[in-house]
């Protein structure tokens, strides 16, 4: 009798370890997707503030683009990427009436702008809950904003009216920090919404850029 209570107090504790000896011998038969680098492919929107008189902002503006990246993982958390961003041009109009010889003229000056990018990143990911896993981005970004000024006038306008047209190229490093969501899709695939955004200074202007975007990646 003795014997057999000792056996029915040992038989859950056997069955224990042998469900946990067959749950790891069931893991370690199962490949384990070790991903060590991705790239990615997206679009975003740059919404551009420049620093100056907020009524006039002649450089504001938003303008669509699109983004490439490579990256490496580093560790099971972190990851360095890489990422280039290309902005279309975003304009801005000013029309202002001139007077001469009695007559009033109307001049339309445009300014336009487009800010490229080159971003060197590191990515703190979170931990996963189910599909979905955060990012937290910091780094810093190489930006290059060209700069166009010229004015359109009526047919017949006098040459000395009209200003010159002005094209300008200035480069800045920009301190940047991003969030992101990376959406499991299939093993290798995800899509990554996203916001980036960054402080620059030039010589004579300084500014914010933000930029929120959706990428797919792709892991390998």
């Amino acid at each position: 009798m003795r014997n057999r209570r000792i056996r029915a107090r040992l038989l859950p504790a056997a069955l224990a370890a042998g469900l946990v000896s067959s749950a790891h011998a069931a893991e370690a038969q199962t490949p384990a997707v070790a991903e060590s680098a991705y790239v990615t492919g997206g679009t975003f929107v740059g919404v551009k503030r420049f620093s100056g008189d907020p009524t006039e902002g002649i450089l504001d503006g938003s303008a669509p683009g699109v983004a490439v990246a490579i990256g490496t993982l580093i560790g099971t958390r972190w990851d360095l990427q890489i990422g280039l961003d290309v902005a279309g041009f975003s304009a801005t109009e000013r029309p202002r009436d001139v007077t001469f010889q009695r007559e009033t003229i109307t001049l339309n000056s445009i300014a336009e702008n487009q800010v490229l990018s080159v971003a060197t990143l590191l990515r703190f990911r979170s931990a996963s809950h189910g599909r979905v896993r955060l990012g937290y981005l910091g780094g810093l970004s190489f930006v290059r904003l060209h700069r166009r000024f010229h004015t359109e006038a009526p047919v017949g306008t006098p040459a000395g009216l009209i200003p010159r047209f002005d094209e300008r190229v200035d480069y800045s490093a920009a301190p940047t920090v991003g969030l992101d969501m990376r959406i499991t899709v299939t093993e290798h695939l995800s899509v990554v919404p996203g916001v980036q955004a960054c402080v620059f200074r030039f010589a004579d202007e300084s500014g914010l850029l933000v930029r929120p975007r959706v990428s797919v990646r792709w892991g390998f």
